[in-house]
């Protein structure tokens, strides 16, 4: 069984990520993902297949291995019931357990993708920090149904969002993507291109009928498996569709 390789900057003393840029996440996510698909050039992530690829990491130099659950309810250290928890404890040294509630998600398949990739955002920036400090540690990240702000605004939580974002939707293939689809609907172009994804057109949201902009969102959304939600921000944090406020639909 072959492991995942990934590096980033981080402490030397600690091995905890340093403040990275959204850039360096999603060139993370882009190394994990290049070598969990069979296909890199897949839309869909395969979830049935996480549990055996992404069993052993190696991240900056540090060697893990990941046990996943998928059947069981997840509560978090308060016992609330939440999505899913990252969790070490040296019981099981040089592991990290990604528990994610299968009960509740198994029939949501957007929020269970969503989910796990957020968890694997844990498993690839939180655990090798886990795994230097050991001793007789416990550490838990758990992701709520209902985060609240301060969750929110938790850099640890910010982190493995962006990650999730860029694993499931990734710049690259979005772009080839989005400008089918600016083409052949004719959207309307900003001035400038955009600023993130260099050479790519950004589209003026505010001039999109709403039912076009519906349509275009969702089958995109049935791409990638992903909630036609998911797809806007990502196009807008990828600077490829501009809005002064989210596109609501009627």
């Amino acid at each position: 069984m072959s492991q995942i390789i990934a590096d980033f900057r981080h402490s030397a003393l600690t091995h905890e990520p340093e403040q990275l840029t959204s850039r360096e996440i999603w060139a993370v996510a882009h190394q994990v993902r290049n070598q969990l698909l069979d296909n890199t050039l897949d839309r869909q992530i395969d979830l049935s297949q996480i549990e055996e690829k992404a069993a052993r990491f190696e991240v900056n130099g540090i060697r893990y291995g990941v046990l996943w659950d998928f059947e069981h309810d997840v509560r978090n250290a308060r016992d609330d019931e939440v999505m899913g928890v990252t969790e070490y404890h040296d019981t099981t040294p040089m592991h990290v357990l990604v528990s994610i509630n299968g009960p509740r998600l198994r029939s949501l398949d957007t929020l269970l993708r969503s989910t796990v990739a957020h968890e694997l955002g844990h498993v690839v920036f939180d655990a090798p920090g886990w795994m230097v400090v050991g001793g007789d540690a416990f550490v838990q990240v758990a992701s709520a149904f209902n985060p609240g702000p301060l969750a929110q605004r938790d850099p640890k939580e910010v982190r493995a969002n962006e990650f999730m974002g860029a694993f499931l939707v990734p710049a690259p293939l979005i772009r080839v993507d989005w400008l089918r689809l600016v083409k052949r609907n004719r959207l309307p172009l900003s001035p400038k291109p955009s600023q993130v994804i260099i050479g790519a057109p950004a589209v003026d949201g505010t001039a999109i009928h709403a039912e076009a902009a519906m349509e275009i969102l969702y089958a995109l959304g049935e791409l990638y498996g992903v909630s036609s939600d998911f797809i806007r921000v990502r196009l807008c944090r990828y600077d490829l569709l501009r809005t002064p406020r989210p596109l609501t639909f009627h």
